[in-house]
């Protein structure tokens, strides 16, 4: 029989936590609500996002993928870097055992939507596009996979046709530098 993990046990204090969360119909900080003696307060509320369906909470979902999407005449895919939309955060669904669209984002939102869906949950972030995936891992960890891949990507700064902003027209070095930021933010 597979073992669960501590964090996939439903506990009395995250049992209460996730109702408490229903009735006021927002996401809830778990670490914010338990570091306050579990009352619910305006600091562990944040704000709606834009995918989730009403009585979905963040405390369903058990991990976090940001992919680049586009808009394919009323379907929205995931597709390659460069060719995007705007990104997409899905989250894991616990119980539906899915990948569920959590959040829509233009390019200037997304580090910070990112940030704040970490620092609500604490759980790990994965990125995908059609060529690449990045798994589990700590945000601040996906700019450093993020960062190698535009180096792995861009041209030998001595071959023909290099250019010295090669790094910085990456498709995917905005994403990165936004999501930097939003870590900065939270550390200062």
């Amino acid at each position: 029989m597979p073992q669960i993990a501590d964090r996939d046990r439903p506990t009395a204090s995250r049992l209460e936590l996730r109702e408490k969360a229903q009735v006021k119909a927002k996401w809830v900080s778990a670490v914010q609500y338990l570091a306050a003696g579990q009352r619910l307060d305006d600091a562990a509320l944040a704000h709606d996002w834009n995918g989730l369906p009403s009585g979905t909470i963040i405390l369903d979902f058990t991990g976090f993928r940001v992919s680049p999407v586009r808009d394919m005449g009323g379907s929205i895919e995931v597709c390659d870097p460069g060719e995007h939309a705007f990104w997409s955060v899905y989250g894991f669904h616990r119980e539906a055992q899915e990948w569920q669209i959590v959040h829509d984002a233009l390019s200037d939102d997304i580090g910070e939507s990112l940030a704040r869906i970490v620092e609500l949950t604490g759980e790990l972030v994965e990125y995908r596009d059609l060529s690449h995936a990045y798994a589990n891992t700590r945000l601040p960890d996906l700019v450093d996979l993020l960062a190698q891949r535009i180096l792995d990507e861009i041209p030998d700064q001595d071959a023909a046709g290099a250019r010295a902003d090669d790094a910085d027209t990456h498709p995917l070095s905005y994403l990165r530098e936004q999501i930097r930021a939003a870590i900065e933010k939270r550390r200062a």
